[in-house]
C-alpha cells in the first residue's frame, strides 16, 4: 500500500564526498528528452512514468549524489502536475535513490563508504545463495550465452555498454526467473550502488580484473562446482566493494 504521508525532512545528515556537495537547484538535463529515449514496455501511470525517468537519470549518473530535485522543475519538464512528482519521489525514496534533507527537500541520495560496504555484504549473501542454486540447474545453452556476454563485454569500449553487459551476465547466471522477490532484492541493491561506478568514472578502470574473475566464475559453473563458484563470487564482490568505497571516500576525479 502506498504511503500518503509526506516524508519528514528531519533526519541524520547524509555523507557528502568533497565533490558531492552541490547547491544548484536546476536539473542538469532535459528530462523530457530522456523520457523519449526510454523503451516503451507498457502504458505507465503518470507517477510511474515520472519515477522511471528520474530512476534512469539517477542510476545512469546524470543526476549525482545530493543533487536537488525541485518538484516545480520536474513537473514543468515532464508536463505533469505536482501530485505524480511527489508520488514518484516517495517511490524512489523507498528504493534508496532519493533522500529528504533539512531545508533542501528531495535530493539524490548519497552513500557513505561504510554504507557501500554494507550493501555489498548483503549482496554477497543473496547473490551467492542464488548462484549456489543456479549452478547445477543452468542449461549448457544458458552457460554458452553467458560466455557470449563475456566476449561482448571484453570487446566493449565504453563504460555504459560494459556496465550493461556486466548486469546481463550476473542476471543470467543467477537464473532467478522463478524467484521474482529475490531478483528484485538483488536488483534494488544494485541500483543503489551501480551509479557510483559511472559518476566516479570507474566502470572501465578495473575491467580487466573483473573480466578475469568473471571467466573464472563461469568456468566453475561449467564444472558444476557450486562451492567454488560461490567462493569466487564472494571474493569478486568484496573486491568491487573495496574499490568503490575507496573511490567514494576520496571523491570523483576532477571534471575535464
Amino acid at each position: 500500500m502506498r504511503k500518503t504521508r509526506t516524508p519528514a525532512a528531519a533526519g541524520p545528515a547524509r555523507y557528502q564526498s568533497p565533490t558531492d556537495r552541490d547547491t544548484r537547484t536546476a536539473i542538469p538535463l532535459q528530462l523530457d528528452q530522456l523520457l523519449e529515449r526510454l523503451p516503451r514496455r507498457r502504458k505507465l501511470a503518470t507517477h510511474e512514468m515520472v519515477a522511471e525517468v528520474l530512476r534512469e537519470a539517477i542510476t545512469s549518473g546524470h543526476l549525482r549524489a545530493n543533487q536537488p530535485l525541485p518538484q516545480d522543475e520536474i513537473a514543468a519538464q515532464l508536463r505533469v502536475s505536482h501530485i505524480p512528482v511527489r508520488e514518484a519521489l516517495r517511490q524512489l525514496q523507498s528504493e534508496g535513490l532519493v533522500a529528504y534533507q533539512p531545508n533542501r527537500g528531495a535530493t539524490v541520495s548519497a552513500l557513505s563508504p561504510e554504507e557501500i560496504r554494507e550493501i555489498y555484504e548483503i549482496r554477497a549473501i543473496l547473490e551467492t545463495a542464488a548462484l549456489r542454486r543456479a549452478t547445477p540447474r543452468l542449461s549448457n545453452a544458458a552457460l554458452d550465452r553467458a560466455a557470449l556476454i563475456l566476449g561482448a563485454s571484453e570487446a566493449a569500449n565504453d563504460g555504459v555498454s560494459w556496465g550493461s553487459l556486466d548486469v546481463d551476465f550476473h542476471q543470467l547466471i543467477y537464473d532467478l526467473d522463478d524467484r521474482p522477490r529475490l531478483h528484485e532484492l538483488i536488483a534494488g541493491l544494485l541500483r543503489r550502488v551501480d551509479r557510483y561506478w559511472l559518476t566516479h568514472g570507474l566502470m572501465l578502470t578495473h575491467r580487466r580484473q573483473f573480466e578475469q574473475e568473471h571467466r573464472g566464475l563461469l568456468e566453475a559453473m561449467v564444472r558444476r562446482d557450486a562451492d567454488q563458484a560461490a567462493a569466487l563470487l564472494e571474493a569478486h564482490l568484496a573486491g568491487a566493494a573495496a574499490h568503490l568505497a575507496a573511490a567514494v571516500e576520496s571523491g570523483p576525479p576532477a571534471a575535464a
